[in-house]
C-alpha cells in the first residue's frame, strides 16, 4: 500500500488541467484566509526586455549571482493574464520594492576589487518617489495593479523605512567612481553609540549591515538633500514634488522630519495606484509609533483611491499591513498579550518566522493546525477577538536560512491547510531549486523562476490545495476541530464579519475514501458538495457523501459558482468641475467571444437597451446626471453606474434621510469626499442634528459646500450608514432616490437662500441662489416685486454695475411661494489693496505678474512677464505688493519667470500660501514663533532627585546663560513619579536627566513636547498624572514677577479643550484671548479662569478640526501662536 503523497500525485498527472475561472473578482476574500505569493521581481519573469539595462548596470558579478536578471512587473502581469495565479488559488501577490534603487554596485572588498553586488532585490533605495526602470514604468505598474484586481487578487508592496542603500560605484577606466550620493547626516546615521555622538546602539539605532540608518526616531526638521532636488529638477518634476510636500505638511501639521517625508512618499503609491497593503521590511528596527502613523496615512490614501476609482476597487476593506519581525511568531502561551506591533503599530499580521523549522519541519499536522487555530481563530485560547491578530506562515523565504527541508508535496498540505495566512515563495509550487552560492548565501535562495523545468505533478498538487483554500475562507480563518485520528479527519468553520463557510478534510491512504463518507451533520440532505482534489461533485444522502475517489486525500466544501460578468467604467467620477468634462465609458465581459454594448440616460431614469447607445466620448457642459449600463451578447449585464457632474459653482441642495425605527436621533456628518478631510466650519463628529420633516420619518439638511461632500448619517455617534456622497437633492432609505420613495411629506413651501449677504463689494459680486422643495427661482434687479414673470434664475451670475443694485427674489412651487428675499449690493470702483505671498523655500525670489482677468489680456503700463519684484516683510518668508489697478486682475506669483503659481484672483487684502487667507496664517512678520516645549521625566525608584541639564546639541557646548552641570531641579508632579520642565532656547538642545550629578541618562534629543521613560513618548505612557497636577507643577516654579505673561498653550494639537498657563499676577492683571481660523473668522469659545493655578481653559469642543491662530494680549505683551485641532 502506497502513501497518498506518492501514488496520489502520480494519478494527478492523468487529470485534466484546471481551467481558469471566468470572474475571479467575485471569489470570496478575507485577510483572515490570505494566500500570498511572494516573488522577487527581478527573478520571476522578464516581460519587457527593453528595460533590462539601466544606469550602466552590467551583468558582471561572480557567476551572475548578484546581477539584475531582467525580471519585471510586466512579467508578473503576463503571468496574471495567463491565469497562473488564479489556478494556484493565490489571493494576494507580494512584490519586492519597485522604487528606484542605488544605481551602481556596492564597494567591493579590498581583497577582491572585481567583486560586484547590485541591488537587484530592490531593498537599497535611492529615491522613494520614482520607479526603478529595471523593475517597471508607471504605465506597467498601473496595468499590473488593475490586472491583479480584475483577477480578484490584492497587491502587497514591499517597503523599506529603516534604511536607504549603500552609496554605490561604477568602473570608469579601471577606477571606481561614485554614481550616487548619501542622504545627509541629519537624515541618516552611519554608526551608533554615545562615543560617536549618537544614540546608544539598539534595534532602532544600529545601522544594519552598515546600511545608512534613517533617523525615523527624530522629529527634527531637515531639508531635502540637494542632490535629490537636482535630480528632480533634471527630471522636470521638482516643483510638483515640492508643492505636494508643502500640501502634505500643511494638511498634517507634521514636522519636516525624515519619517514624515518617507510616510508621504510611500503612501503616495497607495493614493495613486490603489495598492492594497504593505509588507514592511526590517519592521523591528523602526519604532512602532512610526508604523502606526504610516498605517493611518495609508488607510486614508486607500480610501481616497477607492472613492476616486469605484469601478476598479475590489471592496471597501481598509489598507492592510504585515511585517517582518523575527521575534514575533505564533509560538507562545495561551493568554499572552498581543505584541505592540499590533496594539501600537497597527499591523494586521506579522510573518511567522518559526513556521518553516519549528512547525512544518518538526511537528505533525494536528499539532500545527490545532495550535495555530487556538492562537489565531479561537475565542477562548487566542489573543482576543478572532481576526484582529494574524500570522503569515511559510516554508521557504529569500533571506532566512531556517527553511523547510521536507517533501514539498507534504509541505503543500501543511502550509495550504494551515489556519492563518499562508505565503508561497515563488517556485515552492514548481520545484524551483536553491543552490550553493559562491557570493552571499541569500543569492542561493533567489534563483530564477524555473519556467523551463516546471514539475507538473507538484504544480498540480499545489493548485488543487490552493483552489480549495481560495474558495473556502474557513481553511485559514475558521475554527479547527479534529474528528478522527485514523484516518485523520478535521473540519473548519468560519462565522465572522457577515460571512459563513465550512470545510471538511479526510487524509489517509490511497483507496481509503472510495465509499460513503460521513459529513458529520455539517450539511443537510440534498446539498451538492465538491471534492477539490479529485474535482468531482456529489450530493449528501443519508448523512454521507460518495465521491468514489481513489486518492488518499479528500477536500470537501460547497462548490463556488463563478458566472460570467460584465464590467463597466465611466470616467471621470462624479464631482464639481469648473469647466466642461469629457465623459468616456469602457466595458468588458468575461464571456469568451461576446460583444459588449453600453447604454446611458441623462434624465435620471435607469438605462436599458432602449436608452442612448454610447459610441464615442462626449462633452458635458452643464450640470448633468448620467446613468449607464453595459450588456454583453450572452445576456450578462453590469451594475448601473451613476455619475453626477456639477459644472460651475454648485448650488446648495437638500438631502433627506429616513430614520430607522431603532434610532433615537438623526445626525449628519459631512467631510471632503475627495480628500477625506473634515470641512472647516462644520460640526465635528457626529455632525449636525438634522431637521425633522413634520409628520414623517424623514429628516432633512441643507448642504452648501463648494466641494463634493462625503456623508455619514448616524444616531448621534452610534449606529451609522456607510460613507455616502451626493451632489444634488436626494432621499436616502438604504439607497439614494432622486425623489421621495415612501412615507412622503406633502409638498412644502420652498425656502429661498441667497449668497452673499448685502454689502459693499470691490468691482463686482457673484450671486448664487437655491431653493428647497423643488422651488423655481425668479428675480428682479430694479427693486420691483418678483413673480413668475420675472427673470428666471439659471445659475450663478455677476453684478458689476457701479452703484447700488436692489436685488429681490422669490421661489415658487405648486404649494405656493417662498418669502421674498431682498439684497442690496453696492459695487465700488476697484480700490487699492495689498497681497502677501509666502515664498517657497526652494524659490530664490518672489515676483508678481498682473493681467486683466476679464479680458484675459495684459494691463497697459504694467511690466511684462515676470512682472514686479515683491518686497520682503521684515526677515519673514512673506513678500508683499500693493495693487492699484482700474480692472479686476489675475495674479501669478513666480520665481523671476521660473517656478510659478496657478492663475489666482483677489480683490481685497489677502495672504497666499497654497491658498488665500484674510490674515497671516503663520511665520508672520513681526511675530516671534513660540519654540518652547515641555518635557517630562519619570524618576527611577533608585534616584533621590531629578535635575535636567541642557546644552547646545549642534555645537556640543554649554548654552550661554543656562545653568551649569548638573542643571536645574525639575518640577515634581503631585501624586506621580513624573517631573516636568520647560525648554525655551534658540538652539536645538541636548538633554541629560540626572540625580543631582550622580546617576544620569544618555545624551538625549527632543524638539517637541515629550515624555521620557527609558525612551521618548509623544504622550504619557504610564502612571499618568492628572491635568490639574501637571498645571500645578508649572505654577509651583513660576517666577514671582507681577508682569503677566503666557508661559505655554497646551496640548497642541488640542481636542475638547485648550489650556493657557501664565506667569505673573493673573488676579490683578487683565488678559484678552482671541482665536481665529485661517480664513480670519473669529472662533466662538468659552473661557474658564483659574487664578489659583494661573491658567485659563478654553472650551474648544465646538470647533472643527483645522489650524487656528491664538492671539493672547497680557499687559503690554502680544503673542500669536499657531494651534492645531
Amino acid at each position: 500500500m502506497k502513501k497518498l503523497l506518492y501514488l496520489g500525485v502520480l494519478l494527478c498527472l492523468f487529470l485534466p488541467r484546471l481551467g481558469t475561472a471566468q470572474s475571479e473578482r467575485n471569489l470570496p476574500f478575507s485577510w483572515d484566509n490570505l494566500t500570498v505569493y511572494f516573488l522577487i521581481t527581478d527573478r520571476f519573469n522578464n516581460g519587457d526586455t527593453t528595460n533590462d539595462s539601466n544606469f550602466d548596470r552590467f551583468q558582471d558579478s561572480r557567476n551572475n549571482e548578484l546581477d539584475f536578471h531582467g525580471g519585471d512587473i510586466a512579467g508578473v502581469t503576463q503571468k496574471l493574464e495567463e491565469g497562473y495565479f488564479d489556478e494556484l488559488g493565490v489571493s494576494a501577490i507580494w512584490v519586492t520594492p519597485v522604487v528606484e534603487n542605488r544605481h551602481g554596485f556596492n564597494n567591493p572588498p579590498a581583497n577582491d576589487p572585481t567583486f560586484r553586488d547590485y541591488p537587484y532585490h530592490g531593498y537599497h533605495t535611492n529615491d522613494w518617489t520614482a520607479f526603478d526602470p529595471n523593475f517597471t514604468s508607471a504605465e506597467d505598474f498601473e496595468n499590473f495593479i488593475n490586472t491583479a484586481h480584475d483577477h480578484g487578487i490584492r497587491v502587497l508592496l514591499d517597503i523599506v523605512m529603516n534604511h536607504s542603500g549603500y552609496r554605490t560605484f561604477k568602473n570608469v577606466n579601471g577606477q571606481l567612481e561614485f554614481v550616487d550620493d548619501d542622504y545627509p547626516s541629519d537624515w541618516v546615521r552611519l554608526q551608533c553609540g554615545t562615543e560617536n555622538g549618537e544614540l546608544p546602539c539598539d534595534d532602532l539605532t544600529t545601522p544594519l549591515f552598515g546600511l545608512p540608518d534613517i533617523r525615523t526616531e527624530s522629529f527634527n526638521t531637515v531639508n531635502l538633500p540637494q542632490w535629490l532636488l537636482d535630480k528632480w529638477d533634471a527630471e522636470g518634476r521638482k516643483q510638483q514634488e515640492l508643492d505636494e510636500l508643502d500640501a502634505y505638511f500643511s494638511r498634517t501639521g507634521k514636522p519636516r522630519a525624515p519619517r514624515y517625508y518617507l510616510i508621504k512618499w510611500l503612501t503616495d503609491w497607495v493614493r495613486e495606484y490603489g495598492i492594497d497593503g504593505f509588507r514592511v521590511d526590517t519592521e523591528r528596527h523602526v519604532g512602532v509609533d512610526a508604523w502606526a502613523e504610516l498605517k493611518d496615512e495609508a488607510v486614508a490614501a486607500l480610501k481616497e483611491w477607492k472613492q476616486n476609482n469605484p469601478t476598479k476597487k475590489l471592496d471597501d476593506l481598509d489598507f492592510y499591513m504585515t511585517g517582518e519581525h523575527s521575534g514575533v511568531n505564533i509560538i507562545g502561551n495561551v493568554g499572552d498579550q498581543l505584541p505592540d506591533d499590533f496594539t501600537v503599530g497597527k499591523f494586521n499580521s506579522m510573518i511567522n518566522f518559526r513556521s518553516p523549522k519549528e512547525a512544518y519541519t518538526e511537528l505533525g499536522q494536528e499539532e500545527i493546525f490545532s495550535s495555530f487555530a487556538a492562537k489565531l481563530n479561537d475565542n477562548d485560547d487566542g489573543f482576543g477577538t478572532p481576526g484582529e491578530y494574524n500570522m503569515i506562515s511559510y516554508l521557504r523565504s529569500h533571506d532566512f536560512s531556517e527553511f523547510y527541508t521536507g517533501n514539498m508535496f507534504e509541505g503543500a498540505v501543511k502550509l495550504l491547510l494551515s489556519p492563518g495566512g499562508a505565503q508561497i515563495y515563488y517556485g515552492d509550487e514548481s520545484g524551483r531549486q536553491f543552490f550553493d552560492a559562491t557570493t552571499y548565501v541569500d543569492a542561493g535562495y533567489r534563483s530564477d523562476m524555473n519556467w523551463d523545468s516546471i514539475d507538473d505533478a507538484m504544480l498540480l498538487h499545489w493548485r488543487k490545495l490552493g483552489k480549495f483554500r481560495r474558495e473556502h475562507i474557513s481553511i485559514g480563518g475558521g475554527s479547527h476541530q479534529k474528528l478522527s485520528d485514523a484516518p485523520y479527519i478535521f473540519k473548519r468553520e468560519y462565522n465572522r464579519n457577515g460571512e459563513t463557510d465550512k470545510a471538511l478534510v479526510f487524509q489517509g491512504q490511497d483507496n481509503d475514501f472510495v465509499g460513503a463518507l460521513n459529513v458529520f451533520g455539517m450539511w443537510p440532505e440534498g446539498t451538492v458538495l465538491k471534492d477539490y482534489f479529485s474535482d468531482t461533485t456529489a450530493t449528501v444522502s443519508g448523512g454521507t457523501i460518495t465521491f468514489g475517489t481513489t486518492f488518499g486525500i479528500v477536500l470537501v466544501g460547497e462548490p463556488f459558482d463563478l458566472s460570467n460578468s460584465v464590467t463597466l467604467s465611466v470616467d471621470p467620477v462624479s464631482g464639481f468641475y469648473t469647466d466642461a468634462v469629457t465623459v468616456e465609458m469602457t466595458a468588458s465581459t468575461t464571456a469568451e467571444g461576446a460583444a459588449v454594448d453600453i447604454f446611458y440616460t441623462t434624465d435620471g431614469t435607469d438605462p436599458s437597451v432602449s436608452s442612448i447607445q454610447y459610441t464615442t466620448p462626449f462633452d458635458v457642459t452643464t450640470t448633468t446626471a448620467i446613468k449607464a449600463i453595459a450588456f454583453d451578447s450572452e445576456g450578462n449585464e453590469s451594475s448601473i453606474i451613476p455619475r453626477d457632474y456639477v459644472i460651475g459653482d454648485g448650488s446648495p441642495f437638500d438631502v433627506y434621510f429616513k430614520k430607522p425605527a431603532s434610532w433615537s436621533s438623526a445626525n449628519i456628518y459631512l467631510f471632503n469626499q475627495n480628500t477625506g478631510d473634515a470641512l472647516p466650519g462644520l460640526p465635528a463628529w457626529p455632525g449636525a442634528i438634522m431637521d425633522t420633516v413634520e409628520g414623517t420619518p424623514w429628516f432633512t439638511y441643507n448642504i452648501d459646500q463648494d466641494v463634493q461632500v462625503g456623508i455619514v448619517f448616524n444616531d448621534n455617534g452610534g449606529d451609522q450608514t456607510d460613507d455616502l456622497t451626493r451632489i444634488t437633492e436626494g432621499w436616502y432609505d438604504n439607497q439614494w432616490f432622486d425623489s421621495c420613495p415612501s412615507d412622503c411629506p406633502g409638498l412644502q413651501l420652498p425656502v429661498l437662500t441667497i449668497s452673499p449677504d448685502s454689502g459693499a463689494y470691490n468691482g463686482s459680486v457673484e450671486v448664487s441662489m437655491s431653493a428647497t422643495n423643488s422651488g423655481v427661482i425668479y428675480y428682479t434687479l430694479d427693486g420691483s416685486t418678483p413673480d413668475a414673470t420675472s427673470t428666471l434664475y439659471a445659475g450663478t451670475f455677476t453684478i458689476s454695475s457701479t452703484g447700488t443694485t436692489s436685488f429681490r427674489a422669490i421661489a415658487i412651487n405648486s404649494a405656493g411661494s417662498s418669502d421674498i428675499v431682498n439684497r442690496e449690493y453696492t459695487i465700488q470702483d476697484i480700490l487699492g489693496y495689498t497681497v502677501n505671498f509666502r515664498k517657497p523655500d526652494s524659490w530664490n525670489t518672489a515676483y508678481v505678474y498682473l493681467y486683466d482677468k476679464n479680458a484675459n489680456a495684459a494691463i497697459p503700463g504694467f511690466p511684462a512677464w515676470p512682472g514686479v519684484q515683491m518686497s520682503q516683510l521684515s526677515t519673514s518668508p512673506w513678500f508683499t505688493y500693493s495693487i492699484d489697478e482700474s480692472v479686476e486682475v489675475g495674479i501669478v506669483f513666480n520665481d523671476n519667470g521660473g517656478a510659478q503659481t496657478d492663475d489666482l484672483f483677489r480683490t481685497t487684502d489677502g495672504w497666499y500660501n497654497n491658498g488665500w487667507t484674510n490674515t497671516c496664517p503663520g511665520e508672520c512678520p513681526g511675530i516671534i514663533p513660540d519654540s518652547s516645549f515641555d518635557i517630562y521625566f519619570k524618576k527611577p525608584s533608585s534616584w533621590n532627585t531629578v535635575f535636567i541639564y541642557i546644552y547646545d546639541k549642534n555645537a556640543n557646548i554649554p548654552i550661554s546663560g543656562a545653568p551649569v552641570w548638573p542643571g536645574i531641579e525639575m518640577n515634581a508632579i503631585n501624586g506621580s513619579p513624573w517631573y516636568s520642565s520647560k525648554i525655551d532656547e534658540s538652539v536645538e538642545v541636548g538633554i541629560v536627566f540626572t540625580d543631582n550629578g550622580g546617576a544620569q541618562t544618555d545624551d538625549l534629543f527632543r524638539t517637541t513636547e515629550g515624555w521620557y521613560d527609558n525612551q521618548w513618548f509623544d504622550s504619557c505612557p504610564s502612571d499618568c498624572p492628572s491635568i490639574n497636577d501637571i498645571k500645578a507643577s508649572f505654577f509651583d516654579k513660576a517666577p514671582a514677577s507681577d508682569a503677566l505673561q503666557v508661559a505655554r498653550a497646551w496640548p497642541n494639537p488640542f481636542n475638547e479643550s485648550l489650556t493657557l498657563s501664565f506667569t505673573g499676577n493673573m488676579k490683578d492683571n487683565q488678559v484678552r484671548i482671541e482665536m481665529f481660523d485661517l480664513a480670519g473668522k473669529k472662533a466662538n469659545t468659552t473661557l474658564v479662569k483659574d487664578t489659583r493655578t494661573n491658567t485659563i481653559t478654553m472650551n474648544t469642543s465646538n470647533l472643527p478640526k483645522g489650524i487656528y491662530l491664538l492671539k493672547i494680549v497680557s499687559d503690554k505683551n502680544v503673542k500669536v501662536m499657531k494651534m492645531v485641532k
